[in-house]
This record gives structure tokens, sequence and C-alpha cells, in this order.
């Protein structure tokens, strides 16, 4: 693979973009393998793992070293934080952050920005309990998909409304500030800014920005998913999940793999073993893969490291593992997400799920 070439003493100065084109960024210090960091200059992009489930929580009586909440992944650039999706993981995410934030100000505290794929309850169930919606002048920018007939605000309101829930969206006392996007949109957030700018494709972005690309496919039922792709730092990261690669070669999954590709790691949904797959009660067609498929994405898109996600909320952890210990069978830099994991994309110190 491409990207597995870089080694100690060498610096990153191009930056892999969506259509896959190179373009020049501000050269990074050498990376000699000592876990230095200077975060002024170069903040580190890292990402952790809330909930890796799919389809609805998993309570499992023994316990579970994967976890059993949906999905949700907390991205971290600078003084930005990014949640892609709301479902049950956000809830102990939304727990950290009161506790993180107890002792400052809101000027001191990180901005806050959720991302969310599409509207499905796996990924949303998490948000009426979300800690920070119910603190007084907390900002929360809140930014996804119109579906359905409906627009993005109407989705997550309409979510937070009786009879669903007794608090109603409205009556929250932090301050919400919603936003609709859609394929091909480009979401920046500068060092200095308080909130995500939506700019063309062509604009011109400072190096130390963080970026988010946006993807809509129709690799999903009805609706389809938006497919985000955060960089920072000259180091990318991809989250699709709940997407079906379907037939090899189709023109969505082309397309998809254009978006992915020279990504530092990708976290793809993965969610049925061959055998729920294609067996005697297919899954097929459901929206959702296999680490056979999220593999050869991987291989197609020439990613440096590879995040199963999703888990079939009936898998326990040893058929996960076997489903990890499969998909490294075909891309070896691949590992199955857990709940807690971390990802550091420096180059500098590696931390892996």
């Amino acid at each position: 693979m491409a990207r597995t070439a870089r080694r100690a003493g060498q610096s990153r100065q191009d930056v892999t973009t969506p259509n896959g084109r190179r373009s020049r960024a501000a050269a990074r210090p050498a990376d000699d393998g000592r876990a230095t960091h200077d975060e002024a200059a170069y903040p580190r992009l890292t990402a952790r793992f809330w909930g890796v489930r799919g389809s609805h929580p998993a309570p499992f009586a023994t316990g579970s070293r994967f976890g059993g909440n949906t999905a949700c992944v907390e991205l971290r650039f600078g003084r930005h934080l990014l949640i892609f999706d709301a479902g049950s993981g956000i809830v102990g995410l939304g727990d950290a952050l009161a506790r993180e934030w107890h002792d400052r100000s809101p000027a001191a505290r990180p901005t806050l920005t959720l991302l969310f794929t599409h509207a499905h309850h796996d990924h949303l169930c998490g948000l009426p309990f979300f800690a920070p919606l119910f603190e007084p002048g907390a900002d929360v920018h809140l930014v996804g998909p119109d579906l359905a007939g409906l627009r993005f605000e109407q989705i997550v309101a309409g979510y937070m409304r009786t009879p669903y829930f007794p608090v109603d969206f409205y009556d929250l006392p932090s301050r919400r500030h919603l936003r609709s996007i859609s394929d091909g949109a480009r979401l920046v957030w500068t060092a200095d800014g308080d909130s995500p700018v939506t700019v063309p494709q062509d604009a011109s972005i400072p190096p130390d920005a963080l970026v988010v690309d946006v993807l809509h496919t129709q690799l999903h039922p009805r609706e389809g998913t938006l497919v985000y792709r955060a960089t920072g730092g000259g180091r990318s990261l991809v989250f699709a999940t709940d997407v079906e690669v379907g037939e090899r070669g189709g023109a969505g999954e082309r397309r998809f793999v254009r978006f992915v590709r020279g990504a530092d790691v990708l976290v793809h949904d993965a969610q049925y073993s061959d055998e729920d797959y294609d067996g005697a009660t297919p899954h097929r067609g459901f929206g959702h893969s296999t680490p056979a498929m999220a593999a050869r994405v991987a291989r197609a898109a020439e990613v440096d490291r590879l995040i199963l996600f999703h888990h079939d909320p009936n898998y326990p952890d040893a058929d996960v593992l076997a489903l990890e210990r499969a998909a490294r069978q075909l891309f070896p830099r691949t590992w199955a997400a857990r709940e807690g994991g971390e990802i550091w994309l420096d180059g500098q110190e590696e931390r892996h799920v």
C-alpha cells in the first residue's frame, strides 16, 4: 500500500484529497520515533469510540470487550471536537464531557459539533440523553442531511418532543445551531473559529484548519447515508457506517472508493459475517457490509488502516474476533472497533482499538 511507505525520519508534505489528487500542505516535523508532539503548530488528530454496535444496543450478560452501545465516534483536533452520530454511545461521552468541563468556563471548552450520517434509531437514540444539551450556555452545532421530505432540523427536533420524550428540543437550555448539508459539502473549522463554515471545494484552506468533506451514497436502503472524511494536520479519517458495497465495481462503489482513497484510517461498516449475509436467512440488501467487503474497499482505496464498525448486536466477542481475523487475511492492518479504543493519527505514537 502506498500509505504504508511512511517511515521514521520522513516528513509529510502532501495531502490526498477526496478526488485522489495530491495537494501541498505545511511540512510536518520529521518523525524520528520519539513520542513528541508540538500541538501548537500541529494539533493531534485523534478518534475515540463510544459506541460500535449496529441496529440496537446489546447488553451482554457476561460483558463484552467490544462493548454494546450503538454508533458514536469522537474526533478531536486542536480546540475542535466532532461527534459522528448519536447512538447510545453518546450518553457516556456526554457524561465524560460534563466532568471534563466542570471547572472550565464556556470560552475555555472546545467547540462542539455533532455530525449525523442518517436518522435511523440506532444512530439517534442517545441524543435525548446527551448532557451538553441540558447545560445552560453550551453551544452545540448539529449538522446532518434532509431526509424523506423533512428538513434536518425537523428530524432532530421531532425526535425530542411529546409524546416521545418529556423535554422538548426547543425548551433545552443550551444554544443549538442546526444546519442541513448534502453531497459535496465541505465544512471548515479554523484554528481560532468557534463554528464550522461551509466553503466551496476549490476554496483556499488554512493548513492548521480541520476540514470535513461529505459524500452522500445510496449504499444504504431508502434515503442513503452520508459518509464523512475528516482531515487535520495532513491526516485523514473516513467514517463510513451503514454502507453496503454490493456488487464489485458498481458505480456507487467506484464513487465511494474515490472519496475514501488515501485515507489514513477508514472506519467501515462490517456488520455481517459472510454466512449471515448470504446464508439461509440472507441479510443482503439490508444496507450493511461484511468484513471482506470492507477489506476490498480498503485495498482498492489504498488506505493505511481499516477499522471494522457497526458490529451485529447478536455477535459475542468470539464472533467479532473471528471476523477481525478473517479481514486481516485480506487487509493486514485491520482492527475491530472497541468501545473506549483510541486512534492517534499523527504518526508519532500509535494507539489502536
